[in-house]
């Protein structure tokens, strides 16, 4: 009887954690999506003001550095004033600012690898 608990305990162990997606809304406008997270990407396609998206992660800055740095993660971190970006699941990518929506500061997935964990 034990056999079947401790394989369906290492399935569960051993299956990748899913991303977490949080649905926010377009707040600012017909907002532009781009290819990767920086206005020089290419324009893939905009979104009308109030449409609902699905995000799976956002950018993240390091506010006490004008330069920016490498994160606890090991995510690179921009700048205090760095445009932070927000990634539409599937989609491509739309500035912070023009989107609402409760808990998009803690869409970035942690990262538990490296040293101290």
């Amino acid at each position: 009887m034990r056999q079947p608990l401790m394989i369906a305990a290492l399935l569960v162990a051993t299956t990748p954690a899913m991303a977490m997606t949080i649905n926010a809304r377009v707040a600012g406008g017909n907002i532009a999506i781009h290819a990767a997270p920086h206005e020089a990407s290419a324009v893939q396609g905009r979104i009308a003001d109030g449409t609902e998206i699905p995000i799976d992660e956002c950018t993240q800055v390091d506010s006490d550095s004008r330069y920016g740095s490498f994160g606890d993660a090991g995510y690179p971190l921009s700048g205090r004033n760095a445009v932070k970006w927000c990634h539409i699941t599937d989609t491509g990518w739309v500035r912070r600012d023009g989107i609402v929506g409760r808990g998009l500061v803690n869409v970035t997935p942690p990262d538990f690898a490296g040293p101290g964990w």
